[in-house]
């Protein structure tokens, strides 16, 4: 109202309407400088209200100093008698009009007013009692100042308002003042003047008292002009007037009273009610009033009220909770941010909602999760209420792992589990697949019949019986795959029942055993093989040239063949009924007794010594012993197994030399024969991994390549073939590493790649077959080796090549069509190298093969060269070096490797280098 009214004025000033500038021809004007002092002040009260940040405060405190200068400056003209020369700074003509003295400036009342009120306003709600006490006289001075001013105007005491040398006090300054009194008075830092007296529960009858006490002055003032209209003088027309006024805002005042107190009693009944009625919710309600510091900040709250559920909840009694602050009860509300929200659902009014809050309460155990709800009941109180939803939101955490766990056991369960209605699959796990090699969807509707072999129909009939009855199944069965392939599986199947008891149909599981039945069928042939073998070695002992015999732990010889029935002089009864012990001559006693020992206790599996027995006649023989054991699967031993060569004849230390010397050198031979079978196996290797590789060639697509391993054995393999008519196949595969290794897992995907066992369509889809291969040939079953292939599909007939690259050097294309203009076209796809990651994506391009083009695929070998000036030869170098090259139409491989070799100080590679060159048509 202030800044519309000042407005208005400075409108009438600028226009010449002297209407805008005062309320009464008669009457003052309100100044140019008054207009604009009162529109600063209510822009400095506004700046102070609701949460003023650092500079709101210092510009308002810089516009209230500038107003009380200007207004001193003002009060210093009027007692000098002197001029500064700020009267006329604003319309200057306009005002001269006015006065002839000092035209344009306040009143003295006007600036001392304003002066106080400046005062009052820069204190800020003052925190010091000595200051506090001056705000209020300074407000309450610069208040009374206008209001005498209004009451002068009304009761036409004009003499009041006009000063000498002044215009005096203009009834719109005095209005103006006062309501600018009225907004510091209710002005505070933490909310506006507006929304604080819009908060009051008593607002309105509040609003309305003030109305009628404000109209007091002007009943008065009315009436008495009234009066004095219709003949009455002077002090009859005052009485009277007086009287009118009082009795009508006494009338008025005691009606709003009146109304007041009703509606102060509705409103406890109505209290009354929502407290019953809070008091017997289940969950916590409480109601918080603020706790501000001086500064208008809330700092806290404290509890005012709180329902049965509460106390019940917090473990507290009425009294042990209300008037104590609510970081006093929880201190965690701070630290949880739960403290902060509060405060910003009290500031705003916007009501607050938590759901599934995880807060810890210390009257309480561990952490509990919350529903959180709050409003805000009045301008410094906020309703909370709250839910403890720990052991619901804990049961649906547990419910959805319990469902996770379901899912997962179903989607990953090894065994195939199926639901059979009428003979009929209606429900399968998706194992299913893995086992039988096709999804769920395709069994569905198929009858159990239909998977096994026809041979075993008959015998499923009697288990079907069994199952209808209500018994159940455990056997092995055959049962046919997708591919045709029939295979075992341990069945068990047993009724079905619904909800409700009634059976519907058979639940089964199979559990694939082909390895088992493989395992078994071996065993059998073992058995028998075991049983031929026996036979032999029966026959062989028997008829062996050197003693054999199976000697007991204790020492007793249980079997001995007719060699060792020779070299003690006795026949075999005689002999079993002999020991070792009793045959050993006493020197050598000791030394074999400790050998048996090692044996017996696991620390040897057999020995061998050199020993001296005794002959039934009674000489001493030598013999050369071996010593072996069968142990029982525990560890213990069985029985031993001896073999005696008659050494007697020789002497023993020419023998001990002799035979030192031939271990030696057999030794020695045996290793060397190792050394030079596995160098003949590495090159016979080098040679079956060359005599692998294709040759070239010809016809539609010509193709040219070149092979070499930076060792005997390489990493490289790369193959190229129609594979029908219409389709030309090409790839090149780099593993990583060299040597064995590497040339072996090269060998395998080589071989893989020919057997035919990868569908044609797979064949036929880069990135369907390298997706394929890297499930195959995972590098943590690969010794950690992977591999980087580049692999083409080229349709002779639509004259397109599908490609699919994985962390392979990307291929070349070459147009030489284009004199001396041609560039090398880049054939490459993003994918990492196969068999690094479980769960790589590959993706295939297709190019548009030109007529006469060249393309060039290539391993890393030929772009990481060790160059003679010690530098490293770069991928870019290699595209100048073949760009160059493929400007001649008809340039070859060997031109390609000799220059390449001519870069390298040796003339060598220092990885494996495969080059393949296509030529099309």
């Amino acid at each position: 109202m202030v800044l519309f009214v000042t407005a208005l004025d400075w409108v009438g000033w600028a226009t010449g309407i002297a209407q805008l500038t005062r309320f009464y021809p008669g009457w003052p004007q309100m100044t140019p400088w008054t207009a604009l002092w009162l529109a600063l002040l209510g822009v400095a009260i506004l700046m102070e209200s609701s949460a003023p940040s650092l500079s709101r405060v210092w510009a308002q405190r810089g516009l209230v100093v500038a107003v009380g200068v200007i207004a001193t400056i003002v009060l210093a003209e009027y007692l000098t008698a002197r001029t500064f020369g700020v009267d006329q700074m604003w319309f200057g003509e306009a005002v001269r009009e006015l006065q002839s003295t000092w035209p344009g400036r306040p009143s003295p009342q006007t600036a001392l007013s304003v002066l106080l009120l400046c005062a009052a306003v820069g204190l800020r709600r003052p925190n010091r009692p000595w200051i506090r006490v001056l705000w209020g006289v300074c407000l309450g001075a610069a208040v009374a100042i206008p209001c005498v001013t209004v009451l002068a105007y009304l009761f036409d005491a004009i003499a009041l308002v006009n000063v000498a040398s002044s215009t005096g006090m203009a009834m719109g300054t005095a209005l103006g003042l006062v309501l600018l009194g009225v907004a510091a008075l209710l002005a505070r830092p933490d909310r506006g003047p507006i929304g604080w007296l819009y908060f009051q529960p008593n607002r309105r009858t509040a609003v309305r008292l003030v109305g009628v006490i404000a109209t007091f002055p002007i009943l008065v003032g009315l009436s008495r002009r009234l009066f004095l209209y219709l003949g009455m003088g002077d002090d009859a027309g005052l009485a009277l007037s007086t009287a009118v006024g009082t009795a009508i805002v006494g009338a008025s005042t005691f009606y709003l009273s009146q109304r007041e107190e009703r509606q102060v009693e509705a409103a406890e009944s109505d209290r009354a009610l929502l407290r019953a009625s809070a008091g017997g919710m289940l969950n916590s309600e409480v109601v918080f009033e603020a706790i501000r510091d001086r500064g208008g900040r809330v700092v806290d709250f404290v509890y005012r009220s709180a329902n049965l559920a509460t106390y019940s909840y917090l473990g507290l009694g009425e009294d042990e909770l209300l008037g104590r602050t609510a970081l006093e009860i929880d201190p965690n509300l701070e630290a949880s941010g739960l403290m902060e929200q509060y405060r910003q659902c009290l500031y705003t009014g916007e009501p607050l909602i938590l759901n599934d809050i995880r807060h810890s309460i210390e009257t309480l155990d561990g952490e509990r999760i919350l529903d959180i709800r709050a409003t805000r009941a009045s301008v410094d109180m906020i309703s909370v209420g709250w839910s403890d939803v720990t052991e619901r939101f804990r049961a649906a955490q547990h419910i959805a792992a319990s469902e996770e766990r379901y899912r997962l056991l179903s989607q990953n369960v090894g065994d195939v589990v199926c639901h059979i209605r009428d003979g009929k699959f209606v429900w399968l796990s998706p194992s299913v697949e893995a086992k039988l090699g096709a999804p769920p969807e395709h069994w569905l509707g198929r009858g159990f019949a239909d998977v096994i072999p026809p041979e075993d129909v008959s015998a499923h009939a009697t288990r079907w019986k069994e199952l209808a009855e209500g018994g159940s199944v455990k056997t092995r069965v055959r049962v046919v795959a997708a591919d045709g392939v029939a295979h075992w599986f341990d069945l068990h199947a047993k009724p079905f029942y619904d909800v409700d008891g009634r059976q519907d149909g058979v639940e089964a599981a199979l559990r694939l055993v082909d390895d088992e039945v493989n395992a078994e069928q071996a065993v059998e042939e073992s058995n028998l093989q075991r049983a031929k073998a026996d036979q032999r070695y029966r026959r062989a002992v028997d008829n062996a040239a050197i003693g054999m015999c199976l000697i007991s732990p204790d020492g007793r010889f249980l079997e001995v063949n007719d060699s060792l029935c020779r070299f003690f002089g006795y026949d075999a009864e005689t002999l079993t009924q002999k020991t070792w012990q009793e045959l050993t001559s006493a020197e050598y006693l000791n030394a074999d007794f400790d050998n048996v020992t090692e044996i017996s206790e696991g620390r040897l599996d057999s020995y061998r010594m050199l020993k001296q027995y005794i002959h039934s006649d009674g000489h001493l023989i030598w013999g050369d012993l071996s010593v072996s054991c069968t142990r029982y699967a525990n560890g213990a031993v069985d029985n031993f197994i001896s073999q005696i060569i008659d050494i007697t004849a020789e002497v023993e230390a020419q023998e001990e030399l002799r035979k030192r010397d031939e271990r030696n050198h057999v030794l020695t031979q045996r290793l060397q024969e190792q050394a030079d079978r596995a160098a003949a196996e590495l090159v016979s290797a080098a040679s079956y991994i060359t005599s692998i590789l294709p040759d070239g060639l010809r016809g539609r697509v010509a193709v040219a390549s070149y092979y070499l391993p930076s060792q005997q054995l390489g990493g490289d393999c790369f193959d190229y073939r129609w594979i029908d008519e219409d389709h030309l196949l090409v790839y090149l595969i780099d593993v990583s590493g060299h040597g064995i290794e590497s040339a072996l897992l090269s060998v395998s995907l080589q071989n893989l790649l020919r057997s035919g066992a990868i569908p044609t369509e797979t064949l036929l889809a880069p990135h369907s077959l390298l997706a394929e291969l890297n499930r195959r040939f995972p590098m943590i079953q690969q010794s950690h080796h992977y591999f980087t292939i580049w692999y083409g599909v080229y349709n002779a007939s639509t004259r397109t090549l599908r490609y699919a690259s994985a962390g392979h050097p990307p291929a070349y294309v070459f147009n030489p069509g284009i004199d001396k203009a041609v560039g090398a076209t880049e054939l490459t796809s993003k994918s990492p190298p196969v068999g690094m990651f479980d769960d790589s994506e590959f993706s295939s391009r297709v190019f548009a093969v030109p007529h006469g083009c060249q393309i060039l695929v290539y391993s890393d070998g030929a772009t990481e060269l060790a160059l003679a000036d010690g530098h490293q030869w770069s991928p870019a170098g290699f595209k100048n070096l073949t760009t160059r090259l493929a400007r001649t139409r008809n340039w070859s491989l060997d031109e390609l490797v000799d220059d390449l070799r001519a870069l390298t100080p040796t003339g060598a590679f220092d990885d494996d280098c495969s080059l393949i060159q296509l030529t099309f048509d």
